[in-house]
């Protein structure tokens, strides 16, 4: 149930909950109030609707037997039994029988009761007056209804029958009835609005106040929480939108603090790895100037090796200018249809004759059509063969014979690069983060393999701007193969 559809059942029951309870509990009041009174088709609700009626209805079938009594069996008002028996059934309709003959009681139910009213009540049958449907209401004191018929005993003397109702019991329990109806419907009503109140802190309520707790949480720069998403209405949809967003805004935060963590990382491997060459070339600096290299040949030496250490930190400070670039989309790509066989294998021969000095062997194998065409980017695919190949390079074995193949092979509407090496290789646990910037398998610095942890990131990110995918196949002492794919055909180009 939505939001809008909760206030307005809200509303509803407020407006009629209490007509309706207060209706329903008076009414169950008065029936159980006045049970023994209702008589006649109405039942109870005549006694409320037509209260003398219910009670001349009330004596009717006993009437009817002494009015029949009276023109057959006129003797039985003279047999005390008979008439104490009928006295029994009236009593428990709160009536009473009173026999009168000559002007004298013979008989009467409750004699004190009547003694108070009788001169009342005869004067009344005498003076014929306004009878109600063949009883007279005598609003005295003590309220009373009367029904009477004339008696002529066997000895021709007259006398009189009277069924008298005492309407006081009635008015008395109307009275506790609707006392009684007032209390349960503002019981029921005092629930209903509990149970309302309930349910409405249940479903607005409280996750505002979640919300609320949420947000203070969240501007105190805590995060670490979960929102209750268990409503469907619309603030179920913002605490939903709400915990969505501090998901995102978590996810973000903990990306940045990764973030800055690996730059600081980066930055003290950066560190070492400069740490390393700059010594080295004050060194032979020093050596030179001191006149320790006193030979052309010494002083040619001193000046090649300053030359190396300069070119690995050259390399090393365009590595991270490259990627900086490369990470804020400021490079711009270049695709051409090349011939695929063709451009790698040229890759290849640029590196042979270099590894070949490096105690390597290259070697290049081609499983596709050699007309095949790729489209890419020379200069960034260039530069991820170099990484690659480099790489390959710097994780090793001394004790082997290097050996660095670059295979192509057919992927359907793609070209597949494979660069295979039989290097130190890379455990299961590191292989599904090293196209992760700034991450290096190798956490010591005791290898004396420098590098930023970047390389691979740049190759990633390279491939899936040409829409091609990376892959890694390694097991530890054995190799790696890393492959990367390339687009057949046209391409739309970017950047």
């Amino acid at each position: 149930m939505n939001l809008q559809k909760k206030i307005l059942f809200s509303f509803l029951v407020m407006i009629l909950s209490p007509c309706l309870v207060i209706t329903g509990c008076t009414l169950l009041a008065l029936g159980i109030g006045l049970h023994g009174f209702g008589t006649g088709k109405g039942g109870s609700v005549s006694i409320i609707t037509q209260p003398m009626l219910a009670l001349t209805e009330l004596t009717k079938s006993e009437y009817n037997e002494l009015s029949s009594a009276v023109l057959i069996y006129p003797e039985r008002f003279e047999n005390l039994k008979w008439i104490g028996e009928l006295n029994n059934d009236l009593e428990k309709k709160f009536s009473y029988l009173v026999v009168e003959k000559g002007g004298d009681v013979i008989f009467a139910g409750r004699e004190s009761a009547y003694d108070e009213i009788r001169t009342a009540v005869l004067t009344t049958i005498a003076s014929k007056g306004e009878a109600f449907d063949g009883a007279v209401y005598l609003n005295s004191k003590n309220p009373v209804l009367v029904k009477h018929g004339e008696i002529v005993f066997p000895d021709k003397t007259e006398g009189v029958f009277l069924i008298v109702t005492e309407a006081s019991v009635l008015f008395t329990r109307m009275n506790r009835s609707f006392l009684a109806g007032i209390v349960m419907a503002v019981i029921c009503i005092a629930a209903i609005a509990l149970c309302l109140i309930m349910w409405l802190n249940d479903s607005i309520v409280r996750p505002l106040d979640s919300l609320r707790i949420a947000t203070r949480k969240i501007g105190e720069g805590n995060l670490n929480f979960r929102l209750k998403r268990d409503y469907n209405d619309e603030i179920g949809q913002l605490c939903n939108d709400f915990e969505e967003m501090r998901v995102h805004l978590k996810t973000q935060i903990d990306q940045r603090e990764q973030y800055e963590q690996d730059v600081r990382e980066m930055i003290s491997n950066v560190s070492h790895d400069l740490k390393t060459p700059l010594t080295a070339i004050k060194g032979y600096a020093e050596g030179m100037l001191d006149g320790v290299a006193d030979t052309k040949e010494r002083q040619e030496k001193y000046l090649k090796t300053i030359m190396v250490k300069a070119t690995d930190m050259t390399l090393l400070v365009d590595e991270l200018s490259y990627y900086a670039k490369l990470d804020n989309n400021k490079l711009p790509y270049n695709f051409e249809k090349v011939n695929a066989v063709d451009y790698f294998r040229d890759c290849v021969d640029e590196y042979a004759m270099e590894l070949e000095m490096k105690d390597f062997t290259m070697n290049f194998v081609s499983e596709i059509d050699p007309g095949t065409i790729a489209v890419i980017d020379c200069e960034q695919i260039r530069r991820v063969m170099n990484n690659l190949i480099g790489n390959a390079v710097k994780y090793r074995r001394e004790e082997i014979h290097g050996e660095i193949c670059v295979k192509l092979t057919d992927s359907g509407d793609s070209v597949r690069i494979s660069v295979i090496d039989n290097g130190i290789g890379i455990s299961k646990e590191a292989q599904p983060h090293i196209f992760e910037r700034f991450y290096r398998a190798d956490k010591s610095r005791t290898s004396g393999r420098a590098g930023t942890g970047i390389g691979l990131a740049i190759v990633d990110k390279i491939v899936k701007e040409h829409k091609g995918r990376v892959f890694v196949k390694s097991e530890l002492g054995k190799g790696t193969t890393i492959s990367f794919t390339v687009k057949k055909g046209a391409l739309s180009t970017n950047g």
